[in-house]
């Protein structure tokens, strides 16, 4: 079993109380979009059977803390104190993916920011 199919049901849990959290920080939103591209290594996925234990396979990661830090442009105690939130509260995953509420919410922040810099205006975006 792949790790994508292994986290696919935590992936897909309707996380609303932890993407709350997420976005009431920029800190933690920085954190997230960052997410998927620092570098972290992973043990070897789980038989196809098996249920993954969440906390046992995060302890069994390893983070590159210094590398999220620079891809954030967050100091390295923000990492530190806020990779803690993200992962008590499911939205990011060992495998460098994000709980999909999380996902949605920070590309829609993402396309807000962008037409807001090209000084496009709500309604003026057709499809």
């Amino acid at each position: 079993m792949s790790w994508d199919n292994a986290l696919l049901i935590h992936r897909a849990a309707k996380n609303y109380q932890g993407v709350a959290l997420m976005v009431r920080d920029p800190i933690l939103m920085l954190l997230a979009a960052a997410w998927p591209k620092v570098k972290r290594q992973l043990p070897d996925p789980p038989p196809p059977v098996k249920e993954v234990d969440l906390e046992a396979l995060w302890e069994k990661t390893k983070v590159d803390f210094q590398g999220w830090a620079e891809l954030a442009q967050v100091d390295i105690c923000q990492v530190m104190e806020g990779w803690k939130v993200l992962i008590g509260n499911g939205v990011i995953l060992p495998d460098g993916t994000l709980n999909h509420l999380a996902d949605s919410v920070l590309k829609k922040e993402a396309a807000g920011e962008m037409l807001k810099q090209f000084g496009v205006k709500p309604g003026e975006v057709k499809k």
